[in-house]
């Protein structure tokens, strides 16, 4: 699976992007998107704003209160995207693109456009073992247990008095960058 894990702030503006594969099931860490994949990520993560704006400014919750993981919020053909939302309205969200041979669109090693973007969802119809669910528990728990760990170096990062994150500084902190890092091969 490929990952892309983007921060925003509550203007809208990219704070921190990166990119990583699964370290599960043999996988390398190293994201496998083709080109055009790369290029629609961003606006695939920002046409999931809506979604997110709408959980968060809607009826709370039972305990009165909004939940900070907004769990699976979107999907757009093969992706999928999760949430988390910190008490200062900055936006985790993370687009997981499960391979081909995981959403049983085909062999997926020799690539080609089938269950890229171009090749839509027309491949998931049936129940078969090993389909990438989103809402499983276990695959919830992960992404859950990851965005904990990122927003535990994000307090610690915003906590240094040289940055500001209501001005728009994007982090460039190579410390931060590999706690992600690590919280992705823990957890992703």
């Amino acid at each position: 699976m490929s990952y892309t894990f983007t921060i925003l702030s509550p203007t809208d503006t990219p704070l921190f992007a990166h990119e990583f594969g699964t370290c599960r099931s043999g996988g390398d860490g190293v994201a496998r998107f083709t080109a055009s994949e790369r290029a629609l990520n961003p606006f695939i993560l920002h046409s999931a704003l809506d979604i997110v704006e709408e959980v968060q400014w809607g009826p709370s919750s039972s305990s009165g209160s909004a939940a900070m993981y907004l769990k699976h919020i979107d999907k757009y053909q093969n992706n999928f995207i999760s949430c988390w939302i910190t008490g200062a309205n900055v936006r985790f969200l993370l687009l997981t693109r499960p391979r081909d041979e995981v959403l049983g669109l085909g062999s997926g090693a020799g690539g080609g456009a089938r269950g890229s973007l171009a090749g839509g969802r027309a491949g998931l119809g049936g129940n078969a073992g090993g389909v990438y669910n989103p809402t499983s528990p276990a695959t919830e728990e992960a992404v859950k247990n990851f965005f904990v760990d990122v927003y535990e170096a994000w307090v610690k990062t915003i906590m240094n008095p040289f940055f500001h994150v209501g001005n728009g500084d994007v982090v460039k902190s190579p410390v931060f960058r590999a706690r992600v890092a690590a919280a992705a091969k823990k957890y992703l």
